[in-house]
């Protein structure tokens, strides 16, 4: 009998969903306002995940609980009104 591999599932820090890890987007805290993408996901520190919906994108401007992430999603190509490509 073979086991069947776990689904790994994040937390979108903008419109609060849990969501396959593949789908979404890991961005790595740097500094105070210094946000990184990490699409291999292998960079070490704080991580945040985003999916590719342009609303999450407005909801995480708005929060405040992340300052500058909203400006790295949109330099790294995660825009709103678009998705993400990975």
């Amino acid at each position: 009998m073979t086991a069947k591999a776990r689904e790994v599932l994040r937390q979108c820090a903008g419109c609060r969903e849990r969501r396959p890890q593949a789908s979404m987007r890991r961005f790595v805290r740097g500094g105070v306002r210094e946000w990184r993408a990490d699409d291999a996901k292998r960079l070490p520190g704080r991580g945040v995940y985003l999916c590719s919906s342009p609303d999450c994108l407005r909801q995480v401007e708005k929060n405040r609980r992340f300052p500058g992430l909203a400006a790295a999603a949109a330099e790294s190509g995660l825009q709103q009104g678009s998705s993400f490509v990975k």
